[in-house]
């Protein structure tokens, strides 16, 4: 058996406390035969008490009440958490009206994804504002094709792509040069947290895809940019995600859900949760070793067993090695 530190503080239940004073003590060694517990124990008394921190007997000497043996299992886990939170509008900027005049049209709609070719609205001068009101429509349509060429529509488009996320002008709005026609965001971020404990540690570049709380066929994928644990609830996170695929349909400042991918790995070595002992901020297993040479105080540990020392009433419940869960 594996050698474990010396115990902490204790923590968990009496029989747990057992296990972990026993690999403190000593590393139990895989039953090639040996000297009973009682008769073990007798002859460790004998001893100096220098001799008997170095020169511990053979055998299953320490006292692991309530313990089997059971094998590490090998399968799949996959760890994924419900997300929550809200759209917000990042990295973004103003369009200002180029000179007095007023707006036309508009051809895009708030939330509308744009590009730099994108025309959101059509503009004209202060003189062709007042020369198409003079018109009817028929003279209109005329007046445009006549004065094209010193009377012409000017097209707002954005400077990169992004969400069109304000609109502050209506047709028919005249405008001074700088006014701010519309806001562009070149990112959006959701704002929100993971809904259930999640006991596996979080990283930058994990992805989730979110789906809009009033619409669930509006997906969008994103990436965590940053989390923070919240106050007094380890297993709870602040988590900013990132939208990467920006298109029409994503409203900042609604409510979005989905589901973060934290991990999956194949062929991997499971074991409950309640077979581990903690202690000190780390975690131990008492498994059964293969020895080669041996002298009356040491032996030579060649490798380990998938066999460990087990609760005899696991906290967890077993299962097959097969695992996909949420958390």
């Amino acid at each position: 058996m594996k050698k474990c530190p010396g115990p902490g503080k204790p923590t968990r239940n009496s029989m747990k406390r057992n296990l972990l004073s026993a690999a403190a003590l000593l590393i139990a060694v895989s039953a090639h035969g040996g000297e009973p517990a009682a008769k073990a124990a007798a002859k460790q008394q004998s001893l100096p008490a220098a001799n008997a921190r170095t020169a511990a007997p053979a055998g299953n000497w320490v006292p692991l009440d309530n313990t089997f043996p059971k094998n590490i299992k090998t399968g799949l886990i996959e760890v994924n958490t419900p997300v929550t939170g809200i759209t917000t509008a990042q990295d973004t900027y103003d369009i200002f009206a180029a000179f007095d005049g007023r707006v036309e049209y508009l051809q895009s709609d708030l939330f509308d994804f744009v590009t730099p070719k994108t025309v959101i609205s059509r503009m004209v001068s202060t003189e062709m504002a007042a020369l198409l009101d003079s018109s009817s429509e028929e003279e209109r349509k005329q007046t445009e094709r006549r004065w094209q060429e010193v009377y012409k529509f000017f097209d707002v488009t954005p400077e990169t792509q992004g969400i069109l996320t304000n609109i502050y002008v209506s047709p028919k709005t005249s405008v001074l040069k700088g006014d701010r026609l519309f806001t562009v965001a070149r990112k959006v971020v959701v704002i929100g947290k993971n809904t259930e404990p999640l006991y596996s540690k979080l990283s930058r570049g994990l992805t989730a895809e979110i789906e809009y709380a009033r619409d669930p066929d509006s997906k969008f994928k994103t990436v965590l940019t940053d989390y923070v644990p919240l106050k007094g609830s380890p297993l709870f996170s602040r988590l900013w995600l990132e939208v990467t695929d920006i298109k029409t349909g994503i409203k900042i400042g609604e409510q979005f859900n989905g589901v973060l991918t934290v991990g999956r790995s194949g062929g991997a070595m499971l074991v409950p949760r309640g077979d581990i002992l903690e202690t000190g901020g780390r975690r131990f297993l008492i498994t059964e070793i293969k020895t080669g040479l041996e002298t009356a105080a040491e032996l030579e540990v060649l490798d380990r067993t998938s066999v460990y020392l087990a609760p005899v009433s696991p906290l967890s419940e077993d299962n097959d090695g097969k695992t996909k869960k949420i958390r």
